[in-house]
């Protein structure tokens, strides 16, 4: 079989795909419930786990102090937990 610049192409795309379907499964959206708190600049949600900072909300500053149901993708930067918010809910109970 010849191998061509069409074949190695046609690999490539192939192979990107692949990775990019994987880390679509990996970044499934997970659902935490906690307590907006502001830290100096920074927003986050602390829950009974973990904090988590919020990115990505405009809702986040309105919700400080308030127990809310976030859900989103959850990541790992610098050793901080941080949430890239889809959405955000008041929990009343």
């Amino acid at each position: 079989m010849k191998i061509t610049g069409k074949t190695i192409a046609v690999g490539l795309v192939g192979a990107m795909l692949m990775v990019l379907t994987l880390t679509g499964i990996a970044m499934a959206a997970d659902s935490i419930t906690g307590t907006v708190a502001e830290k100096g600049e920074i927003i986050v949600l602390d829950a009974a786990d973990s904090t988590y900072v919020l990115e990505g909300s405009d809702k986040a500053p309105e919700m400080i102090g308030k127990k809310v149901k976030v859900t989103g993708t959850i990541a790992e930067k610098e050793n901080v937990k941080v949430i890239n918010v889809l959405s955000m809910e008041e929990v009343t109970e």
